[in-house]
């Protein structure tokens, strides 16, 4: 591997560069470029951890300069690799760069680019405030946000990304701007949804919201009655509050959920998480749990902290990941046995070492569906669902069964989804075609001319890219 020293402009960074620059020749070179995802096994020439803005511009510059392939990496969770690279520069805001701040007096939380949802957590929902966010507290709010951001509270209060207030960016010139709705009004719209294309942010200005009472817990079914009680979960929540979110896993094992004990090995279970801000007894929770006899009642008053990590362990690091998904306003028939079916096929092939589910559906709808589709470059405002089929494995043979499983087994599922878009956080495909599924023909040409003007070159390109307006035929 080429040394970095190798490289013009290389003597003035590392004069310059206050934080760390791990390279092959490093001890802890093998932690520092492992990513979240181990499919996404790469030997990135050196590993920037910046200390400050002023070390993020130095990184920008010298990668630009040096012609470098350049990652950014926050919590290291990109499902396809985008953390990480071969043979060029990451910059890992992670290390220190973390820093999370709540402002009680005008309800603002100020949180550095490299921030993890589990410190955003922490410094807001004990003061009794939060920041609508995803549902892994390792995962890093900088490649959640800036994709859009889905989580337990988006029907209550929207998508991480329609939360900021302000932003910090560095710029592929190597520039600081801020952005927010009167600065930089075009680059502010592509930043809510449009992914890592456009710059580092290092600094998020968020909105917060007063959370109360929460309920949280899994009603748990057989998946001999999975049709059934999908079903009647669809019609409850066509009238549902937008305090009620639902996370629902289909074909889990008991021992993924401490049930291990209660059943045989061999079975299969439906669990619908419930996610409520309010209180126990209230028309809706009731509702809820009674629609169907489950198996096992466990919502109960939570702990938002606990309930935010609750899935750290089963999605967990080391372990290979992918995913296809998609959006929809119902679960109608056809969905829903495709669903059923398709989680229980996948038993056959499933690695005995991963506990994660694998078909999996997110309530949308509430707060989500308050903007109007051309807002922000998120696309999906009207979806009323999430519908994914994530998988994991181990070997490289599980890896070539697993996946061919999983792109046939989508194809056959997507067919029954009502929605054309898709969410980008969880998009595998790079093409093009792939790019107007997630974003529409007209919101992705506006996307690609936002790009021209701030990245003209495609420098920040390791990520589901966009190209320049300038670079298209």
């Amino acid at each position: 591997m080429t040394s970095v020293e190798a490289y013009h402009g290389a003597g003035a960074l590392l004069r310059k560069f206050k934080g760390r620059i791990i390279t092959a020749n490093s001890a802890d070179y093998g932690s520092a470029r492992s990513v979240w995802n181990r499919d996404a096994d790469r030997y990135p020439l050196a590993i920037a951890q910046p200390s400050d803005v002023e070390d993020v511009i130095a990184a920008v510059r010298f990668a630009r300069d040096a012609d470098l392939p350049t990652s950014v990496r926050c919590g290291g969770h990109s499902y396809q690799g985008h953390s990480t690279c071969d043979r060029g520069l990451v910059i890992d805001l992670s290390t220190a760069m973390g820093c999370v701040r709540l402002d009680q007096s005008c309800n603002l939380v100020r949180a550095e680019g490299g921030a993890l949802l589990g410190a955003v957590d922490r410094a807001t929902v004990p003061a009794g405030r939060v920041v609508p966010a995803g549902i892994v507290s390792h995962t890093g709010l900088g490649g959640l946000s800036l994709g859009g951001g889905i989580g337990y509270l988006s029907r209550s209060f929207g998508l991480t990304c329609d939360q900021f207030q302000r932003l910090q960016l560095v710029t592929a010139a190597g520039e600081l701007v801020r952005v927010s709705e009167s600065e930089n009004p075009d680059l502010f719209w592509a930043l809510r949804g449009g992914g890592g294309n456009f710059g580092i942010v290092t600094q998020f200005d968020l909105r917060t919201h007063p959370l109360g009472p929460v309920q949280a817990g899994p009603l748990i079914y057989s998946m001999d009655n999975a049709i059934d009680v999908l079903q009647a979960i669809e019609a409850l929540m066509a009238e549902a509050p937008r305090e009620l979110s639902l996370t629902i896993a289909l074909a889990i094992k008991p021992r993924a959920i401490g049930l291990g004990d209660a059943f045989p090995a061999t079975a299969r279970l439906l669990s619908v998480y419930i996610v409520y801000r309010g209180h126990a007894d209230e028309e809706i929770v009731t509702a809820v749990r009674t629609c169907r006899r489950p198996l096992f009642d466990l919502v109960k008053p939570s702990n938002f902290l606990t309930v935010q990590a609750r899935l750290d362990k089963v999605s967990q690091h080391g372990v290979a990941w992918y995913m296809k998904s998609g959006h929809s306003q119902t679960l109608n028939a056809g969905l829903i046995e495709r669903m059923v079916v398709s989680s229980m096929e996948y038993q056959r092939i499933a690695s005995p070492e991963v506990e994660r589910e694998v078909y999996s559906i997110q309530s949308l709808g509430g707060a989500t569906s308050d903007l109007s589709e051309d807002a922000t470059a998120y696309s999906g405002r009207k979806a009323q669902w999430h519908c994914a089929v994530e998988v994991g494995f181990k070997s490289q043979e599980e890896r070539e069964r697993i996946v061919d499983w999983t792109k046939e087994s989508w194809a056959k599922t997507q067919r029954f989804l009502d929605m054309r878009t898709s969410y980008v956080n969880m998009n595998f495909e790079e093409s093009a075609r792939a790019l107007e599924s997630v974003y529409g023909t007209e919101k992705l040409a506006r996307l690609q001319r936002i790009k021209a003007v701030y990245d003209p070159d495609n420098f920040f390109r390791l990520n589901t890219n966009i190209l320049p307006s300038s670079h298209l035929g």
